[in-house]
């Protein structure tokens, strides 16, 4: 699946993994948590711009920084792209206070290669929350 605005990826999700302290649950489409945290990602991207990204992800140190703080894994089911990159999940750090975020791509069960980078109109205080 071919995204042409990154954010419309959204709309496709199949399942979120939220990673809390190295602490992992899963939810999907049917619960009202899944519902909750595609309603914040969208009102918290409303006004947002993808701009270009300075992170790239090295599959071993993202691994690792996934032990620590809370994390939201957005997996897609299939192949997708955007930009003339490939993922099948995409990994974002939850930091109340950004105003905005690297989206890490998965590819292959890997974390490697150049991000997507969204800046925010606010923060991420209202996902947080959520989580």
């Amino acid at each position: 699946m071919k995204f042409d605005n990154l954010l419309d990826c959204f709309n496709h999700v199949s399942s979120i993994t939220v990673i809390e302290e190295n602490q992992q649950t899963i939810t999907h489409p049917s619960e009202e948590k899944f519902e909750s945290i595609i309603s914040a990602l969208k009102e918290m991207t409303e006004y947002s711009h993808e701009m270009p990204a300075f992170g790239v992800s090295i599959d071993e140190l993202t691994k690792e920084d996934k032990k620590s703080g809370t994390w939201i894994e957005l997996e897609f089911g299939q192949p997708c792209s955007h930009d003339a990159m490939s993922f099948d999940a995409l990994l974002i750090k939850v930091e109340p206070s950004n105003y905005g975020f690297n989206l890490i791509r998965r590819n292959a069960g890997k974390y490697e290669g150049r991000c997507f980078y969204i800046s925010l109109e606010g923060n991420m205080e209202k996902l947080a929350a959520v989580l």
